[in-house]
């Protein structure tokens, strides 16, 4: 199946899901509304796993190349270049947002679904660790993903509920969280003295 084929029947996906929720979703569904025939789509995508696998891989893609260039821009404060970095992620999900939140509420009732996007969340600010300049190798890198998981998964809550047509409410989540965090790396012993040589979060 070619590539475009198979980004049909992913957005088909999502647009079915949307609609009717990722329980009731079917392969066959999907690859009706992407006007592909269901035994071609089935041979590529047999089952629900394998089709998140393919949403996961095609949103970390568009993730990498999508991104402000000012993300990697060393003279702007760290806060403002992982906002950019990963508001690109909000916006990309916006794109599908009924599909995406359809996932997302399936996630919630299933540990294995929910795991699976976990697994998936801490390699992801790895790359927005690495987007915006910072290291995400070491301890010191595990724990900056680590922590980016947690805030980004904060700020999704709000995103869920968010109506407004330019995701104001997320962005003012977003800036808040990452300074709150900024501030709270700065009160460190290592944060002050990094601080004056106007890093942050850990930077160096």
């Amino acid at each position: 199946m070619a590539v475009d084929d198979s980004d049909k029947i992913l957005d088909a996906v999502l647009l079915v899901a949307g609609e009717q929720g990722w329980s009731d979703l079917t392969i066959e569904a999907a690859a009706e509304r992407a006007g592909v025939s269901a035994p071609e789509a089935i041979s590529v995508f047999p089952d629900k796993r394998r089709i998140l696998n393919a949403l996961a891989d095609r949103f970390e893609r568009l993730a990498a190349t999508t991104v402000d260039a000012e993300a990697g821009d060393p003279s702007l404060p760290v806060p403002e270049r992982l906002f950019d970095a990963i508001m690109t992620r909000f916006e990309l999900l916006q794109e599908h947002r009924d599909g995406y939140a359809a996932v997302l509420a399936a996630a919630r009732t299933d540990p294995g679904m929910a795991l699976a996007g976990l697994a998936r969340l801490t390699p992801a600010m790895g790359l927005v660790l690495r987007q915006t300049g910072l290291g995400d190798r070491g301890p010191i890198g595990c724990l900056r993903r680590k922590v980016l998981a947690g805030l980004y998964l904060s700020v999704l809550q709000v995103w869920l509920s968010d109506t407004s047509e330019d995701l104001g409410p997320t962005m003012a989540a977003l800036d808040k969280r990452l300074r709150q965090l900024d501030e709270i790396v700065a009160s460190t012993p290592i944060g002050r003295k990094r601080r004056g040589r106007k890093k942050g979060f850990g930077e160096g």
